[in-house]
């Protein structure tokens, strides 16, 4: 009995002392990220204001206007500050222009900066001296984001899930005073540049 208990407690004792031999390994190992800023904005339609009846005040300071809605459920409208002098009157309606968002963080907001041209003029090989228009008043309008359907607020647009939002672009055409001549029949263009950003 007394052997087996100095057996046990030998046994006991080498139990509980420390191993003083062991193995180890090492492994390298990389720390990688992709940083990707960019995201797309694509253009899916121009701003059009239609086709128009258009007459400038050559000699005195009135003005008319044409205002597309970024909100394709509203009518566009004709101001003038006098309409014997100066008229716009739609003969076919226009458009707003419409964007389209991709590759962006989920449900991050994006900031809108308004165009900084606004000149509208009559297309090269039209004819020259013609009256020019103006563009301004830029109103922006969510179809598809992470709300849908709302007027832009701020001019802030938060995407949805997918890092996607579609939204659209109206704004005021004005004529101009002081010309040398009135509108010609013909195309008048501008170009614009929007700029959207994190």
């Amino acid at each position: 009995m007394k052997k087996n208990l100095k057996q046990l407690g030998l046994m006991t004792a080498i139990a509980v002392l420390p191993f003083s031999s062991f193995s180890a390994q090492k492994a390298t190992f990389d720390a990688k990220v992709k940083v990707k800023n960019a995201f797309q904005l694509v253009k899916n339609n121009d701003l059009d204001f239609g086709t128009i009846r258009a007459v400038a005040d050559n000699t005195g300071t009135d003005t008319a206007s044409l205002t597309i809605p970024a909100d394709t459920t509203q009518t566009p409208t004709v101001a003038s500050t006098n309409v014997n002098n100066a008229e716009i009157a739609i003969i076919s309606a226009g458009s707003p222009a419409q964007f389209q968002i991709s590759g962006v963080v989920p449900f991050a907001t994006l900031s809108i900066t308004d165009p900084v041209e606004t000149d509208v003029s009559l297309a090269a090989g039209s004819g020259s001296g013609a009256a020019g228009f103006k563009l301004g008043s830029f109103t922006y309008y969510i179809e598809t984001g992470a709300s849908n359907s709302t007027p832009v607020v701020g001019k802030q647009i938060q995407v949805n899930e997918n890092g996607e939002a579609v939204f659209n672009i109206g704004a005021t055409l004005s004529t101009t005073t002081g010309n040398s001549a009135n509108y010609l029949d013909g195309d008048y263009i501008g170009t614009f540049t929007l700029e959207v950003s994190y």
